[in-house]
């Protein structure tokens, strides 16, 4: 029997949930059936290395890097030619100018790929599915892949995302499957697309137990990773997740503020990178806390770091379905996180975690409750010991579905 062909398309394979989510989902599938092929704007980053032997990469077009990645970068000057350059510039300069009707009529995402589709040649190898993992690729799937079925992810509320529905609305239309992560983020899309809901299906991102109890017990990286963490004998608090403003960090320093001033002694480890890494050092600096808040970067294995804290906070002001927070579980970790609107479908407060409010004093209150209440602590990692937090099996199979 001929293999079924297979295009997945995502921004980098570099540390995110829904690329951590993708090659656990690559890692999952019964990949001896299907011939997988894998675009990734930027093929390089930590997860590279965590892919399946049998995949084929396929480079991006030059156009394509050009859309998305910024003129200050190197890699948009490696793909450049001079058309590229003249419609990047058209782009920088015609966002700027557009005026309030342009922008109620698409966000600047939107509007890029309105100036850029007529640009990028289409993929010259027909699939017999093609699988957009990430909101910003969908545009490429629908322009420009020869696929029989089409299927799109949306790994957000919809409503946090800076898109408008009336642009996206066409997009989703032409797509056979809209998949989101959780059932918030259905809603969410149903309230936006209320005609497709017959589209629209809950695929939730991978958490394996196997491999993340596994590579806990790997602590060669963290140990030789000389951020401290291993030797530190404070009360250790730990968060991952990009550095946006999605993730309150910004909000996790202010609460480490009033925890210092509390007379805590601790210590706030943050695994991750982003674009507001500086100015997010530049306030610890400024609040007096950047000795106990570390900003230690991009770990290829956090699941040591998880499992050697003492808590696991997450300060998001919103999430999808977080893929962090089913690790922590997963690894029995008391839980501090904030009440984002999907967050009830991981976390019963008091049973398997404390649920507060989204600002610095909650913040710094529950981790102080649990700091002082070592029997709560126990109590809540004993009841994650008692939940199935997996749900491998399960994801797999909705996915085979999907494929028909």
């Amino acid at each position: 029997m001929e293999k079924k062909k297979i295009l997945f398309v995502i921004h980098r394979l570099d540390a995110g949930g829904a690329e951590k989510s993708l090659v656990s989902l690559l890692n999952s599938l019964p990949l001896e059936k299907f011939e997988v092929d894998l675009l990734a704007l930027d093929p390089t980053g930590i997860f590279r290395d965590n892919l399946p032997d049998g995949l084929r990469f396929v480079n991006p077009p030059g156009e394509m890097v050009c859309q998305h990645v910024r003129i200050n970068e190197g890699r948009f000057w490696r793909h450049v030619t001079f058309k590229t350059l003249c419609i990047k510039l058209r782009c920088i300069m015609g966002n700027h100018a557009r005026g309030r009707k342009s922008r109620a009529r698409m966000c600047h995402t939107q509007y890029y790929n309105a100036v850029w589709k007529r640009h990028i040649p289409d993929l010259p190898k027909k699939y017999d599915v093609a699988v957009s993992y990430l909101d910003g690729m969908n545009y490429y799937v629908i322009d420009h892949v020869c696929a029989d079925k089409k299927i799109l992810w949306c790994h957000n509320d919809y409503n946090k995302l800076d898109l408008v529905p009336a642009y996206d609305r066409s997009y989703y239309a032409k797509a056979d499957k809209v998949c989101t992560i959780s059932d918030v983020c259905l809603k969410s899309l149903i309230d936006n697309f209320p005609s497709m809901d017959d589209k629209l299906e809950v695929v939730e991102n991978i958490s394996s137990p196997r491999i993340i109890n596994a590579q806990a017990d790997m602590t060669a990286e963290m140990t030789g990773a000389g951020d401290g963490f291993a030797d530190d004998s404070r009360f250790r608090l730990v968060s991952i997740g990009r550095l946006v403003e999605q993730k309150g960090f910004d909000i996790a320093i202010d609460a480490a503020r009033i925890l210092k001033d509390g007379g805590l002694d601790f210590a706030w480890y943050i695994l991750g990178e982003g674009e507001l890494r500086k100015p997010l050092e530049e306030r610890a600096k400024a609040k007096g806390v950047d000795a106990v808040v570390k900003f230690i970067g991009v770990r290829a294995n956090p699941y040591p770091y998880i499992k050697q804290a003492d808590l696991f906070v997450m300060p998001s002001r919103y999430e999808g379905k977080s893929i962090a927070l089913d690790e922590a579980k997963i690894l029995c970790k008391p839980i501090v996180v904030t009440s984002y609107p999907s967050v009830g479908d991981a976390i019963e407060s008091g049973r398997n975690g404390l649920i507060v409010d989204i600002d610095a004093q909650a913040i710094a209150c529950g981790i102080m409750e649990l700091y002082r209440n070592e029997t709560l602590r126990s109590q809540l990692g004993d009841n994650l010991r008692q939940e199935d937090c997996g749900n491998e099996s399960q994801v797999v199979g909705k996915f085979l579905k999907l494929m028909g």
